[in-house]
């Protein structure tokens, strides 16, 4: 499927197309799991080569970003589907920066890419960051009032864009809005790990064992998170290796000096969402030995019962063991109170070891 973008009264608005036919005056084209048709059709139209699935999935940088027939290609590993099913994935997407429009070609359904569509086609485009006039602007303007040369009529203020938004512009919009989408999965990372660490550490507090199957949804949960946060961190490897490619292709395309400062900020904040990953690991392994010590103490615990119990009952076996051997010169066969006796007998020499190992605080 392609959904295109096109800018129309100030504003950008999509235009879903049907097979290879699409606005070809579009700055935005969104390829989402396209067929054959319309890949050929994109590739005719901007004389570019469209990136396979299998191209996309290669880790080499060379491989994810390059530039090729006056193209940018820029791949990027991102999250989807944590809401629907409850974990995240993660999948490549590719972002091409050809003349003046952007190409982004996905498998996936990432929920950032929803919400800054709906942003953009919501907000009204910065005037600054628009494409240069034409210069057919310029002659349109007319002379000024003084004789100076004509200046072009997107120069003056206005409430409305006068031009559409440079493809840059949508780039580093959907970056950020990714940017955001992966530190909030990092946040409920965090909030399930303290939830997770809440549990083992009220579970320590009970007398009695816990249920197994509570044990096996903790190390569950405690593996979703630390495998969420190794995968983001993956994530946002590509995007530390992307963003000085970004900036020099920028440089090339002659792009708005604030997009820099924006790149800057990115890249800052990618390194504070690096470090918040690295300790949401550390934290998942450090509860993770934590639930595995809890079930250590707990086995230990049962095993030490059982070896108490099966030191309380060897001198009772002794007892009934000697008495059961009935041999025919056992002087206690023929006492009246022999039998009680024996009991008797059973039940003080297995009181007597558990009494000192309670006095022992061993139990």
């Amino acid at each position: 499927m392609i959904l295109a973008y096109v800018f129309s009264d100030g504003r950008m608005r999509p235009v879903a197309s049907a097979g290879a036919d699409f606005a070809s005056d579009a700055i935005w084209l969104d390829l989402f799991d396209p067929t054959p048709e319309e890949v050929a059709a994109i590739e005719k139209h901007l004389a570019i080569d469209v990136p396979t699935p299998e191209e996309m999935r290669e880790i080499e940088v060379s491989s994810r970003l390059y530039t090729e027939d006056n193209a940018d290609f820029m791949t990027l590993v991102l999250p989807h589907g944590r809401q629907a099913t409850g974990v995240a994935q993660f999948a490549p997407v590719t972002f091409i920066l050809v003349g003046s429009s952007l190409v982004t070609l996905r498998y996936s359904e990432p929920r950032s890419f929803e919400l800054y569509a709906a942003k953009l086609c919501r907000e009204p485009v910065s005037f600054d960051l628009t494409l240069p006039p034409t210069p057919e602007d310029v002659e349109a303007a007319g002379p000024d009032e003084d004789g100076a040369a004509p200046q072009p009529a997107a120069a003056k203020p206005a409430r409305k864009p006068a031009r559409p938004p440079r493809p840059e512009v949508i780039l580093l919009g959907l970056l950020e809005a990714v940017v955001d989408r992966v530190a909030d999965l990092l946040e409920g990372t965090a909030i399930d790990l303290d939830h997770t660490a809440k549990d083992i550490f009220q579970s320590s507090e009970q007398r009695a064992p816990i249920a197994n199957a509570r044990y096996k949804e903790m190390l569950r949960q405690i593996g979703r998170c630390a495998d969420l946060a190794s995968r983001t961190r993956e994530a946002l490897v590509t995007f530390d290796r992307m963003l000085p490619f970004a900036q020099l292709a920028f440089d090339r395309r002659k792009a708005p000096k604030e997009l820099k400062s924006r790149i800057k900020a990115m890249s800052r904040d990618i390194q504070s969402l690096n470090d918040f990953a690295a300790f949401i690991n550390n934290k998942t392994n450090f509860l993770l030995d934590t639930a595995v010590g809890m079930i250590s103490i707990e086995q230990n615990a049962i095993i030490k019962i059982f070896s108490v119990a099966a030191v309380g009952f060897m001198p009772p076996t002794l007892i009934a063991s000697i008495y059961g051997m009935n041999f025919q010169d056992m002087p206690e066969l023929s006492w009246h109170f022999g039998y009680p006796l024996a009991i008797a007998g059973m039940f003080v020499s297995a009181i007597l070891p558990l009494a000192y190992f309670r006095y022992k605080r061993w139990l």
